[in-house]
């Protein structure tokens, strides 16, 4: 039986953070410190139950986590519907993202990915010396994947979709992006990042891993930094045809550690903590919305954790006179200047996020 959240522990926080909105309202930071909306961290995990695992592995921190990859593996494998030889555990995605460019792209060559998206796969090709074709996004903010499909060329080595794309929060529907694939895969493999993909419930009908079951070159990679809100212990996989899998093994570049791996096993099949998480997040990413409609502020409705709205002057100043109430948001965009994302805390921080955003935006005028 898995551990049930405490609900004193919930009633302790809330009164914790009706202490931070009374702060913040009143113009000062939290005794604790800036609230953080910086980072899409998920501040509800890791789970009770990940968190007991984690605890244990660190008495036996003394051995390597061999064994209990290899379970860990098997069980994600079961998770997505796939084999164990289609799974390549890592540390955090952005080591599967990272390994995925290092087999593609070390002779150099061109990679095509929206514009903005997250920048680690196209910032890391450019650090191997390929040409990143950046593809700017539709007028809804959206992957523009006909574009993208026109913009590959005989030298393109990899194509980079971020679905649900980081910052914007907009979502590719599963069609499009099956027919984008089997268009484009055999052209140029096509890594797409699923790491909030999941915070939808029915993730499963959204997910492009048929592809991979298909045998296109296609790779998957997720995170248990976001749902499972584990981002400090750095556990994420990939999902790819075996073959695929064989390369980025090749060139792992890290072992795994042993209280990530234990507390990622604790916490995949965690229903009780997921539908919490999942709840608690969609909570705080309509209070951020909410507050949006009510001062006018455009916005992109999101599937992940974040949102994506428009400052109406540059978004670092938006930034600053945050930072100045106690809260610290994000990023500015080169291709939006004046959109800046929020992401989701607790309940109680997005209630203060919108004390102080009314503040703000009123006193901006």
């Amino acid at each position: 039986m898995r551990p049930s959240i405490s609900r004193r522990a919930l009633l302790a926080g809330a009164l914790m953070g009706g202490a931070a909105l009374r702060a913040v309202a009143g113009g000062h930071a939290p005794t604790g410190g800036l609230i953080r909306l910086i980072a899409n961290e998920n501040p509800y995990g890791p789970s009770p139950s990940a968190r007991e695992a984690a605890n244990r592995a660190v008495q036996a921190g003394w051995k390597y986590a061999m064994r209990e990859v290899t379970e860990l593996k098997a069980s994600i494998a079961a998770h997505e519907g796939v084999s164990p030889a289609h799974i390549m555990v890592s540390a955090g995605s952005s080591e599967a993202l990272r390994v995925s460019a290092l087999t593609f792209l070390r002779a150099g060559g061109r990679v095509v990915a929206a514009q903005p998206t997250f920048a680690f796969f196209p910032d890391y090709a450019r650090a191997l010396g390929c040409e990143v074709d950046a593809v700017p996004l539709t007028a809804a903010k959206g992957h523009d994947l006909q574009a993208m499909a026109a913009a590959v060329k005989p030298d393109t080595r990899a194509v980079y979709v971020c679905n649900p794309n980081n910052p914007t929060g907009s979502r590719l529907a599963i069609a499009d992006l099956e027919d984008f694939i089997a268009a484009v895969a055999p052209r140029a493999p096509v890594v797409i990042d699923e790491a909030y993909l999941d915070l939808d419930p029915n993730w499963r009908s959204q997910t492009a891993v048929a592809r991979v079951q298909a045998g296109y070159a296609v790779i998957v990679t997720r995170t248990f930094s976001k749902l499972h809100g584990m981002a400090g212990l750095r556990v994420g996989y990939a999902i790819a045809p075996p073959a695929i899998i064989e390369r980025l093994e090749a060139l792992r570049i890290t072992q795994m550690n042993y209280p990530g791996v234990m507390a990622a096993a604790a916490s995949l099949d965690d229903e009780e903590f997921i539908n919490f998480s999942r709840a608690r997040i969609r909570e705080g990413v309509g209070i951020i919305t909410g507050v949006l409609q009510a001062l006018g502020r455009p916005y992109v409705s999101s599937y992940g954790n974040f949102v994506f709205f428009d400052t109406g002057a540059p978004a670092r100043e938006f930034m600053a006179g945050m930072r100045q109430r106690g809260i610290l948001t994000g990023m500015p965009s080169g291709a939006y200047p004046t959109w800046a994302r929020v992401s989701v805390g607790k309940v109680e921080d997005m209630q203060a996020f919108a004390t102080v955003a009314r503040d703000y935006f009123g006193a901006r005028g």
